[in-house]
């Protein structure tokens, strides 16, 4: 009820002073101080509240900074190991069918050695060195890159070695050779 009171009394001395034509801002400015001095307190405390807002501004900078850095580590993380994905040894499915029989007699041979053997995502040289074991050859490298190929594949050990490597040539980036039982890889 006083704050009514007073606000009227205000009302009533600016609208004096509008009729005498008296700068009312005077008023207004001293008025005002007193109202920040009832609500406010002293003029360091208000400094002090006007500072409030822009530590929350710095604040949210500062966070939308790091929220950007996170981001972008994010980004570089997620693409360098794309570029490592990149750089693996393409993969090639092979399946091998039989068109003939083995040298060996197939009384001689145990049954679970003629099943058929899958290697999935293996490499090139660990085949190989299968292949070359079963027929009795020997591997010779004359690319070292090509041992590293991985590949799916399925080898028919009643199938004869010309017929191995004859599906492993069939891929542009394999070129075998059988020479006196030596499997030259170029």
């Amino acid at each position: 009820m006083e704050s009514n009171d007073n606000l009227e009394q205000l009302l009533k001395r600016m609208y004096a002073h509008e009729e005498e034509h008296i700068d009312t801002s005077d008023i207004i400015d001293d008025e005002w101080t007193k109202f920040e001095a009832e609500h406010f307190g002293s003029k360091q405390e208000h400094v002090k509240r006007e500072k409030s807002p822009l530590l929350k501004i710095a604040a949210m900078i500062i966070g939308v900074l790091m929220l950007s850095g996170i981001t972008y580590a994010a980004i570089r993380y997620v693409r360098s190991s794309q570029g490592q994905d990149e750089k693996t040894p393409e993969t090639i499915v092979v399946t091998n069918s039989p068109s003939s029989v083995v040298d060996e007699p197939l009384a001689e041979q145990d049954s679970t050695q003629l099943e058929p053997v899958v290697f999935e995502n293996a490499e090139l040289g660990t085949i190989l060195r299968e292949v070359a074991d079963y027929y009795q050859c020997e591997v010779v490298y004359k690319n070292q890159k090509a041992k590293r190929v991985r590949l799916y594949f399925t080898w028919d050990k009643k199938a004869p070695i010309e017929d191995v490597v004859e599906t492993f040539n069939q891929f542009e980036r394999i070129h075998i050779e059988n020479e006196n039982r030596i499997l030259i890889v170029k």
